[in-house]
């Protein structure tokens, strides 16, 4: 169960979440397919090379397992109450940020963050802002739901 789930208040729904864009494991996979593929190359030689070439299997392999823990490892949501950012997968840190204190929605989106659907996210509220989030998926979405969500809770109650 994802921490926002289990963090609900009594009347409290999701409206909206997100993580970390596929973009992320780019780089570190094309560093990781290299070094394992001389680490590959290295086990098959002969004397000890192929002490070489494990440790660059185990390096690759902890590349590979540092990035999915970077994507995986981020949470953020809208509910309809609060905006509640969460990072980290062994030991989390958290912070939320409640609708009416918000002040303003900050996107950065650069020119293969359009193309791809990728960009920074930070959320300015009434005691301080939060640093900017990068590689949000759909920070556009993302911006829109938590302005939905304001102008909802703002909005007169019909009598």
């Amino acid at each position: 169960m994802k921490y926002v789930e289990r963090s609900l208040t009594e009347g409290e729904r999701i409206v909206y979440t997100t993580r970390r864009h596929w973009v992320v494991l780019v780089g570190p996979g094309a560093l990781a397919t290299i070094l394992a593929a001389a680490g590959i190359a290295l086990l098959f030689q002969k004397d000890f090379f192929w002490i070489g070439g494990a440790i660059l299997l185990a390096i690759a392999a902890g590349i590979v397992i540092s990035a999915l823990v970077r994507r995986y490892g981020f949470e953020f949501a809208v509910t309809n109450k609060r905006v509640i950012y969460c990072k980290g997968i062994a030991s989390i840190s958290t912070d939320e940020l409640f609708l009416d204190k918000i002040e303003s929605v900050l996107v950065t989106q650069g020119l293969l963050g359009r193309w791809w659907g990728y960009g920074s996210v930070s959320v300015r509220g009434t005691g301080g802002s939060w640093e900017p989030f990068s590689y949000v998926a759909d920070p556009l979405l993302l911006r829109r739901r938590i302005q939905e969500q304001i102008e909802h809770r703002s909005a007169p109650v019909p009598a």
